[in-house]
């Protein structure tokens, strides 16, 4: 969306502006919404999840994905666009299968250090990669590849203080950190912030945004998007601590207030932060609980010195509490990070690739 949006910001295509950009995704997903919402012509097909391990599912799927393929090609015969941009994950497995065997070109973006299963299959059919981080190019060798970071919404970088005050309801005496699992949350996260929450709320004020799931059972005048004092879940409550399901608008707000961000080591959550120039303690998903590419994406955020890193299988309470009151007492700590992303160059990935698109369109 992020490359959309900058693609059409700065074409004078009118056909292109119009109905020139069109999305392919999973049928019933998230993304059509959301690009509906955009005024993006929707295509959705059926596809499966690519897991690399055992599971039930897998057998189900796998009969998904030469479905979509066939859907994939009589979508693209019916478009004919001139480029198909694809950003990993498993709806761009068929899509991508049926451009080549259309001859269609495609260009592909990773958006991790190492590159998952669905960009491995489509990278061997790319004619152009975008990297999101230099130490990924190891795996794209003798390819056209770049690096440029990893494409994020102008609106991300759009927050008022103002707004995001009123929203928390937070002092700009106490310095406020925000919390955040991911889109989905994440359970065991949410736990090491339970469990030092009463001590924590001494010293700063706390964003928590714990997922839909976490908060399932929490009361039901609970409302998503609104600053909520911690619920029954937890059992306790402070002026200091304010929790949000989700976040889409108001995070360009929360982020603007933000002095430290706590999180995981998703590409895209970072990379906004970085934008924004945030001291960031990161705590990626262990391998038990995904490939490790964000143990990897956090290994190279603390390596360049744009975060600190934190193993979840030996983070207890305690050491969870020591490391974020050491990093908040810690000003030169704070003020040397924030210099060093400040001159990281990855602030116009969505641009660049845009206006390469551009480029690639007005060849003969």
């Amino acid at each position: 969306m992020a490359v959309i949006d900058e693609l059409k910001k700065i074409t004078n295509d009118e056909l292109l502006m119009t109905n020139g950009v069109f999305y392919i995704g999973e049928k019933g997903g998230p993304e059509e919404k959301i690009a509906e919402a955009r005024g993006i012509i929707f295509y959705g097909i059926h596809t499966g999840k690519l897991r690399r391990y055992f599971d039930w599912r897998n057998f189900v799927d796998v009969l998904k994905v030469p479905i979509g393929f066939f859907e994939s090609l009589r979508i693209l015969k019916k478009l004919n666009p001139d480029l198909v941009f694809a950003k990993g994950g498993y709806v761009s497995v068929p899509v991508v299968l049926a451009a080549r065997f259309l001859r269609i070109p495609v260009w592909l973006h990773e958006s991790d250090v190492s590159p998952g299963l669905a960009n491995k299959i489509c990278s061997r059919f790319a004619q152009k990669i975008w990297l999101s981080f230099e130490e990924s190019r190891k795996f794209f060798k003798n390819q056209n590849a770049e690096v440029v970071g990893n494409p994020i919404r102008r609106e991300i970088l759009k927050g008022d203080k103002a707004h995001g005050y009123k929203l928390t309801g937070f002092s700009q005496k106490h310095p406020i950190i925000l919390i955040m699992g991911g889109s989905t949350g994440a359970k065991s996260l949410n736990k090491l912030v339970e469990a030092i929450l009463p001590q924590l709320t001494k010293k700063a004020q706390i964003i928590h945004v714990t997922g839909t799931h976490e908060l399932s059972e929490c009361a039901s005048s609970y409302r998503p998007r609104r600053a909520q004092p911690l619920l029954s879940k937890y059992r306790f409550a402070s002026t200091h601590y304010k929790t949000f399901e989700f976040l889409n608008e108001e995070l360009a707000h929360i982020y603007s207030i933000a002095d430290l961000i706590v999180s995981r080591a998703g590409s895209g959550g970072i990379f906004e932060a970085l934008a924004w120039h945030k001291p960031m303690i990161l705590i990626p998903l262990p391998k038990t609980a995904s490939r490790g590419d964000q143990i990897e994406n956090a290994a190279v955020f603390e390596k360049h010195g744009w975060a600190m890193a934190l193993d979840q299988n030996t983070l207890t309470p305690s050491k969870f509490l020591n490391s974020i009151q050491a990093f908040l007492q810690n000003e030169h700590l704070q003020a040397a990070m924030t210099e060093r992303q400040k001159k990281a160059k990855f602030m116009h990935a969505a641009s660049r690739i845009a206006e390469a698109i551009r480029k690639f369109r007005q060849k003969p």
